[in-house]
């Protein structure tokens, strides 16, 4: 009764859940060139009327998808109504049919709806009706915390998946990865992933699989600096790869203040440090387009932290602008991480910004701050930030002192 193969667990639901009706002979030539880029995860430019339930639903038009799925009487057809309405009688029409598979699917959209608590056969599955099935019994050994269990399943369900769909066995990597493995075998399920997907269109999925892998490799970079030059190119082919701070907002700022941290993580010697530290200051002002401080104030404070930071340090024309700037910012900081919740946090940021006053010739206010801030350092047991506040001080005033000589 089903036709293979099926896009199920490709797209977002409700599609993703959908299952396509069966067909009139004169409409296989366009359902085949129709289902390979399904498959893909792309969208077709022409659609067998049979199909029209799933053409609505991708195109999130939910009563134009219930409506065309009230027109197929078919098993398929009242599975669909069960997965776009949650019709209860249509379920219990297709867990009663003479199929195993379509019930199999029927219980598998039920559990996953959280109407029922029976995982789903595996008995007679293959291809990518397996591997969706695979997925539910994963995700129930994870809630037990039977990793072992949920590893298995999973690389059975990449298994079925990848030569029906490799844009879902990329999916069930990224998955994967979730689960506990040495860094060696993430980077591996992230690399194999993003082969995978090769150029598929399907949204956020090369972003996510990109992002996910520059995560590992930024955190690796303090062994291997080669690492870090391959993250920064994989966060900026993740902007590229059809998100906008629209409608990936989170992704969206995740990405672009992680690449202004990389950016200003590599060596300031070569001729393009001055760029890079400039790319990075307009990465983190992106970043904070969507981390404002109500919204996000923990990825705010340190986002903003992280631009100050960038600003005083920015080899550039108008330093002044640039110190000046960074004073601002962490002024505003200060007032978020007070010295009575965040002592240490609130420390640091004075020395920041006593610093920047330093640099800007403003000594008076640079020598109050720097001072408070090696008193609550050396409270705290600070001792080594303590000891390089005591030579900035001694050295500001060194200057004082040739400054009042002459």
């Amino acid at each position: 009764m089903i036709s293979q193969p099926q896009p199920l667990g490709i797209f977002p639901f409700p599609a993703g859940q959908l299952l396509l009706p069966e067909l009139v002979d004169s409409a296989h030539a366009l359902a085949d060139v129709a289902r390979a880029e399904l498959m893909a995860g792309r969208i077709p430019e022409a659609w067998p009327v049979e199909w029209a339930a799933f053409e609505h639903a991708l195109a999130d038009d939910r009563d134009a998808a219930i409506a065309a799925a009230r027109r197929d009487t078919s098993p398929i057809g009242a599975y669909n109504r069960f997965v776009l309405e949650g019709d209860a009688d249509a379920l219990a029409s297709v867990l009663a049919s003479d199929d195993p598979t379509l019930a199999a699917l029927a219980t598998l959209a039920a559990y996953v709806q959280g109407q029922a608590d029976d995982l789903p056969p595996l008995e007679g599955l293959r291809g990518e009706l397996r591997a969706n099935v695979l997925l539910a019994h994963a995700a129930a050994a994870m809630e037990r915390h039977d990793n072992a269990l949920a590893t298995r399943a999973l690389d059975q369900a990449i298994e079925a998946a990848e030569s029906v769909s490799p844009v879902l066995a990329a999916i069930v990597l990224s998955q994967r990865v979730s689960l506990p493995a040495t860094e060696a075998e993430q980077e591996a399920c992230w690399r194999r992933a993003i082969a995978l997907a090769g150029d598929s269109p399907l949204p956020g999925l090369l972003a996510d699989l990109r992002f996910g892998l520059a995560v590992l490799l930024h955190q690796q970079a303090d062994t291997d600096r080669s690492k870090l030059v391959e993250a920064v190119q994989l966060y900026q082919l993740a902007l590229q790869a059809g998100i906008t701070r629209e409608d990936r907002p989170e992704l969206w700022a995740q990405i672009q203040s992680n690449l202004g941290l990389a950016f200003v993580s590599m060596p300031m010697s070569d001729a393009g440090a001055k760029l890079r530290h400039a790319v990075a200051i307009q990465a983190f002002r992106e970043a904070l387009h969507v981390y404002t401080r109500e919204t996000h104030p923990d990825a705010w404070a340190s986002t903003m932290l992280n631009m100050a930071n960038a600003m005083q340090y920015l080899p550039s024309s108008h330093p002044k602008e640039n110190l000046m700037d960074a004073v601002t910012a962490y002024e505003e900081l200060l007032s978020v991480r007070t010295r009575a919740h965040d002592p240490l946090g609130y420390a640091r940021i004075l020395a920041n910004q006593g610093t920047a006053l330093a640099h800007l010739g403003i000594f008076a206010p640079a020598t109050e701050k720097l001072t408070e801030a090696h008193k609550l350092l050396h409270w705290y047991n600070e001792a080594d930030a303590a000891d390089q506040l005591l030579h900035q001080l001694e050295a500001i005033n060194v200057q004082l002192a040739a400054v009042e000589a002459n």
